[in-house]
Formats: structure tokens, C-alpha cells, sequence
């Protein structure tokens, strides 16, 4: 089992400490696209067509309990 398949699998199960870097490298390897504002902002938006759109705050770190929520959402969306 990869690490990546460890850490989706934390994070299905919930109540686990992942940080912004992490959870970017996995939506990334979903298929989500990052984008950010010009001016330098904390926040990432990572969108993927028919899909919905996660915002992870980069200075948060572990992540927040709804930006966990989120992602199982995302997951489960996924087929996970």
C-alpha cells in the first residue's frame, strides 16, 4: 500500500492531522486544478470539472475539521 492509499484512507476514517501540502498533492493526483489569487492570498482553490471546488488555507496546519470533511466528500465522490 502506497502512502497515498495510507493517507486516503486516514482520512476516510476521519479525525486525523494532515497538513496543506498533503492534501493538495492529493488533489492534485485526483485530477483537481490549484488556482490562487495574484496578490499572494493563504487560500488555494483546486477545481475539477463536474466536480466540486476545494479551498485549502495554506497557513492552517493540521487542517481544519470541515476542510477533512470536504475532502472525504471529495473522495467519495471519486469512487473511494
Amino acid at each position: 500500500m502506497s502512502k497515498r492509499d495510507k493517507l486516503i484512507q486516514k482520512i476516510l476514517k476521519g479525525n486525523v492531522n494532515i497538513t496543506p501540502a498533503q492534501a493538495s498533492d492529493l488533489l492534485e493526483y485526483l485530477g483537481f486544478l490549484a488556482t490562487g489569487p495574484a496578490s499572494g492570498s493563504s487560500h488555494l482553490t483546486f477545481r475539477k470539472p463536474q466536480s466540486q471546488s476545494v479551498t485549502i488555507v495554506l497557513t492552517q496546519n493540521p487542517l481544519k475539521p470541515y476542510m477533512i470533511k470536504k475532502l472525504q466528500d471529495v473522495l467519495k465522490n471519486e469512487g473511494y
